[in-house]
């Protein structure tokens, strides 16, 4: 899913938890895995899952 960074701030983030297990949100541009989908860097989306729209 390609999203803002602004709206990525705001998603989980399933390999970021606190010492408690409760779970962090996505660091955007901080985080090895966040891939920018043009030069602008408006949008982009996390690695994690594979390019968006790409079929196996």
């Amino acid at each position: 899913m390609v999203v803002s960074e602004s709206d990525a701030k705001f998603m989980f983030c399933p390999l970021l938890k606190t010492s408690d297990d409760k779970m962090k949100m996505c660091q955007v541009d901080r985080c090895m895995m966040w891939c920018w989908t043009d030069d602008t860097k408006q949008e982009g989306y996390c690695g994690l899952a594979g390019r968006p729209g790409a079929s196996k």
